[in-house]
């Protein structure tokens, strides 16, 4: 067999590319460093789907706005669990923000499943609610009911995040 590359070419390759292991600071949430981000660069574009571009400023009042419904419609406390069935978007993303600054963590549905899969996880995981393409219309019909301010904080580095069913 011929090398076309040398070892340490090989070594940069295969390693020193690979490795981007990060330290999270273990006192913040997923939340706190998004908005941390958002407070640096609020006019940067956070989300490309398509046509469709939010900068970090429009996605996070977008999802605060959602963090505030489902925490007054669906008395959301730390840890309650809400399904997301959507198919990948920036619907998804906004879903997954409004979800962790509610205060929950999500639970992530294939729509895709087999009706029955999807059935079984909405039962087992005793979501509050399943947010798909229904419920955001729903909430999109009164958003602007909802501020777009950060919403007070009620989770914990150690509270969930997400349930992922295998």
């Amino acid at each position: 067999m011929f090398e076309f590359i040398t070892e340490a070419e090989k070594q940069q390759l295969l390693v020193d590319f690979n490795d981007t292991k990060v330290d999270y600071p273990k006192d913040k949430t997923i939340i706190d460093l998004f908005e941390e981000q958002v407070d640096k660069t609020p006019d940067n574009i956070a989300v490309v789907f398509e046509e469709i571009q939010l900068t970090y400023k429009e996605l996070n009042e977008k999802a605060n706005q959602l963090a505030h419904y489902l925490r007054e419609t669906y008395k959301i406390q730390a840890d309650d669990l809400i399904g997301i069935k959507l198919e990948r978007s920036e619907r998804m993303i906004l879903a997954i923000l409004g979800i962790l600054k509610s205060g929950a963590a999500y639970v992530p549905i294939d729509p895709s499943y087999p009706q029955e899969r999807i059935a079984y996880i909405e039962k087992d995981s005793n979501c509050k609610i399943v947010i798909d393409e229904q419920a955001l219309e729903i909430f999109h019909k009164i958003q602007d009911k909802y501020t777009k301010s950060n919403i007070l904080k009620i989770n914990k580095p150690k509270d969930l995040a997400y349930v992922i069913y295998t």
